[in-house]
């Protein structure tokens, strides 16, 4: 027993002889750290991704794509010439209309049996340049008559850069309805074509008579007197022209990919 005492003498044991750990050496350098708290808020919450109403999808079939120019078939390029010569056709059809006024007025066919003036006078502009070169020509070319009869002559010189654009389109109507496999377009020339006639209806309201138009009455002269109305026919056609234009053009409009 002495013997054991001996042994754990200067060791930390318990009362039934387990050795304990050393106690720790004191240090006054030691620090340390304050204690840190950090509280963290847990809201939680549910997203549901919104699902696309059923009535408002649409099943996507092979008619949906248009294809790349490289995978073009000959099958689709039978379709699309075909649509195109079909567009082509009444795109055809209506520019004749528009230009048919002004040849009919070169040949001196005035149509005024119709209810309306379907042949211009005033604005005649094909027959006006063309009466505007006879009567310079008869005067040699010089004098104070001959600018005077061109100044008059500008309004037909306005309206027969219009003429030329349907001219334009002409042409291209003829090509989609033979050759074009891409879709032909028809706005841009319809629009001018509009820009000239209503450049030619502003001047009327506003008067100018030193090109020869004279002032009009909106109520009177353009809307009670439209089946007498030069400017009345004119405006009607080309805001005609520039709608078919527009509905032929979203009609025969070319995407790639599948439409959504």
């Amino acid at each position: 027993m002495a013997n054991a005492d001996n042994r754990n003498k200067g060791r930390h044991v318990d009362e039934s002889g387990i050795r304990l750990a050393p106690t720790p050496m004191r240090n006054a350098a030691y620090h340390v750290m304050p204690s840190i708290r950090q509280d963290f808020v847990i809201q939680p919450h549910i997203e549901i991704e919104e699902q696309e109403a059923e009535e408002t999808r649409r099943e996507t079939t092979e008619n949906d794509f248009q294809p790349k120019t490289e995978d073009r078939s000959k099958k689709w390029k039978r379709r699309k010439r075909n649509k195109n010569a079909v567009i082509g056709s009444i795109m055809l059809f209506f520019t004749l209309v528009m230009l048919l006024p002004y040849i009919l007025g070169v040949a001196g066919v005035w149509i005024d049996k119709l209810s309306f003036r379907f042949v211009p006078r005033q604005f005649g502009a094909l027959y006006n340049i063309v009466e505007a070169f006879k009567q310079t020509a008869r005067l040699d070319w010089h004098g104070a008559e001959v600018g005077r009869i061109w100044i008059q002559t500008i309004p037909s010189v306005v309206l027969f850069g219009g003429i030329v654009f349907l001219a334009i389109n002409m042409i291209k109507s003829v090509f989609a309805i033979f050759f074009a496999v891409n879709p032909v377009r028809y706005m841009a020339s319809s629009v001018i074509y509009l820009l000239c006639v209503l450049a030619m209806f502003i001047a009327s309201l506003v008067g100018a008579s030193v090109i020869g138009i004279e002032k009009i009455d909106f109520i009177n002269d353009f809307i009670k007197g439209y089946h007498t109305s030069e400017m009345f026919s004119l405006v009607l056609f080309a805001v005609g022209y520039f709608i078919a234009s527009l509905i032929c053009t979203l009609i025969n409009s070319d995407k790639y990919g599948y439409i959504d």
